[in-house]
């Protein structure tokens, strides 16, 4: 009998209660188990995701003040738990953000046309929810946005050390210079509300004011022009909506 992957997800959060009782709905039911890290939490996340059945591991950081958010400390922290659960591949999932439904079959299929072509990691395509928690942006780059999320476990792994905008994906996973496209959608809620748009921008800018870490800038979370909606795919539709 062909053995299916082990299929772990990894999860990252500060202070999200509003995001993860649907995300533990929604991702649960699609991987083998969940490894996370509180990064601090106040609001009482970290204890709800410790009593969550799927938990594998939780990494608990101490609260501090300010809050500082750390990407690459906390993505090696939770990957390292991770590989005492002997995964076979990793998918990065943020709080968030939902997996389309029966994403875990859809993702053997992909990982087996990895594992087949040498592949070690893959992207998914990332689509942000718009006005609407049932469409997504699609004009221009929105449409084809891709983010390198599902790879296989790996204990040489070379992880992305930027401060944020870092894939999850080792960067000696890469194929030819970069990672392959797997046919999978993972939904981003945040973008839905005008107002956090603008905050996300408004974050960004703040956190990255000379544009270093990504040189096109931060406008676009909030520019308009050209806008174009579009449904969520019919049978690949996320659950619970909200």
């Amino acid at each position: 009998m062909k053995r299916v992957p082990r299929v772990i997800a990894l999860l990252s959060f500060h202070n999200e209660m509003k995001f993860l009782s649907d995300y533990l709905s929604n991702v649960a039911a699609q991987v083998d188990g969940i490894v996370a890290l509180d990064d601090g939490s106040t609001d009482g996340s970290g204890d709800f995701v410790a009593g969550h059945g799927a938990i594998l591991e939780l990494v608990r950081l101490p609260p501090r003040a300010p809050h500082i958010w750390d990407e690459p400390a906390s993505r090696s922290s939770v990957i390292a738990a991770a590989a005492k659960h002997k995964p076979d591949w990793l998918i990065g999932v943020d709080a968030d953000e939902r997996l389309e439904k029966e994403f875990r079959g859809r993702a053997v299929t992909e990982i087996e046309r990895a594992q087949r072509e040498g592949v070690l990691a893959l992207s998914v395509y990332m689509r942000e929810l718009w006005n609407s928690p049932v469409q997504y942006r699609s004009d221009g780059h929105w449409g084809s946005k891709r983010h390198a999320r599902l790879f296989r476990w790996r204990e040489d792994a070379e992880l992305d050390p930027k401060k944020f905008h870092g894939h999850w994906a080792p960067l000696n996973s890469k194929t030819n210079g970069g990672y392959p496209p797997g046919d999978l959608n993972i939904f981003h809620l945040r973008m839905i509300d005008a107002d956090r748009r603008r905050a996300r921008r408004e974050l960004y800018e703040r956190l990255d004011p000379d544009r270093r870490l990504q040189p096109i800038g931060y406008a676009h979370l909030t520019d308009e022009t050209g806008l174009e909606l579009s449904p969520l795919p019919v049978g690949r539709e996320y659950e619970p909506l909200p």
